[in-house]
């Protein structure tokens, strides 16, 4: 197990180890790298003797998520520390932005479920362009420009407690019917709230391109006793423990990997269609060490990592090959595009959040 951190208490333990600035501004003209605001900090010590500076990464990420590939990159770089800073996404693109608009040193990688954060931060100027081979390694060849790109992607699942009344839905047609056969107001479900968390603001806005049924969804989920969650591991938990019945749009790594840990929880990959964040990285302009970084970047597009990703992405109890037929198919809808660019207009923000708000948190009677 690695050591995971609270910035608020170890400013001075993540400035000597890694060579960085405390949360704490410093007054230096040339400025250092200052991690978000309440940012978690897991470090991951080289497997032999280090040599230089750690690789930072600064990410929207649970580290829970990376570990995998991390570990499995430093058996390849085994002198590299990795200095992993999970943060909120809002902080997570703010402190990036300031970093690079200031001209002051960054993290060495970026890693974000919100792509259009990334492709925002590369049409300002703020990355470096990797290698071709990179991008075209991508899942899907999935890249923007060669400054970002996707390595894996994460689907939004159903997640029931077991047992389940009656059959489960596996669309989101059925889902709508099931939704409105619930006892009213009595049945509890959870989702994300989409004002406070970037994956979930995604994954509706996902949802939102289904123009038929988004609404039919919102007014279905209304109906129903809502808890709302920051995070796909909190809602699996609510789920496991029967705090909530059902949670709609889980990361589907973490619903699989919560099954395969013993969870009574049953999962389904909507046969419809899928909300589907794209996974992706960016090596900025101001790194600290970009040929570490730049090598982590071919890491995780590589063949070794696509086999990680493949198994979280494959359904527990399948047959081998049929799951990681699944998981194939699901990453090949990697896509890094401009359409994603979208999601950084404000006023279509505004406006989705606003239906979603009548809708989940004040439904009309």
């Amino acid at each position: 197990m690695r050591p995971t951190l609270t910035l608020g208490g170890i400013a001075l333990l993540v400035a000597v180890a890694l060579g960085i600035a405390s949360s704490q501004r410093s007054p230096s003209p040339r400025g250092d790298f200052a991690p978000p605001e309440g940012a978690n900090v897991t470090y991951f010590p080289a497997p032999q003797r280090e040599v230089g500076l750690p690789l930072v990464i600064s990410a929207s990420l649970e580290a829970g998520f990376v570990r995998p590939f991390l570990l499995a990159f430093q058996r390849h770089d085994p002198t590299l520390s990795i200095a992993y800073i999970q943060s909120r996404s809002g902080a997570f693109l703010q402190q990036a932005l300031d970093s690079c608009h200031r001209h002051e040193p960054s993290a060495d990688l970026y890693l974000s479920a919100s792509t259009d954060q990334l492709m925002r931060l590369a049409n300002e100027d703020c990355a470096r362009s990797l290698p071709a081979a990179i991008g075209a390694a991508a899942p899907g060849q999935a890249a923007w420009r060669d400054q970002v790109v996707a390595f894996t992607v994460e689907p939004g699942a159903f997640v029931f407690a077991r047992p389940v009344t009656g059959p489960i839905p596996d669309s989101h047609i059925a889902l709508l019917d099931w939704l409105r056969r619930l006892p009213g107001g009595g049945y509890r479900i959870g989702t994300y709230d989409i004002e406070e968390s970037a994956e979930g603001y995604d994954f509706a806005a996902s949802d939102s391109r289904q123009a038929s049924l988004y609404g039919r969804l919102l007014e279905g989920l209304g109906r129903a006793q809502v808890r709302l969650y920051c995070c796909s591991n909190v809602m699996v938990d609510a789920v496991d423990r029967g705090e909530i019945r059902f949670a709609y749009n889980v990361q589907l790594s973490y619903a699989y990997a919560a099954q395969r840990a013993g969870s009574r929880i049953s999962v389904v990959v909507p046969d419809d269609y899928q909300a589907l964040q794209t996974l992706s990285l960016m090596v900025p302009k101001g790194a600290r060490a970009p040929s570490a970084a730049m090598r982590l970047a071919a890491f995780l597009v590589s063949d070794e990592a696509r086999a990680l990703a493949r198994r979280a992405l494959a359904p527990p109890g399948r047959p081998p090959a049929i799951a990681l037929a699944a998981s194939d198919a699901l990453l090949a809808k990697a896509s890094v595009t401009p359409l994603l660019l979208s999601l950084q207009d404000h006023a279509r923000r505004r406006q989705l959040i606003q239906e979603w708000r009548q809708a989940i948190v004040s439904p009309v009677p």
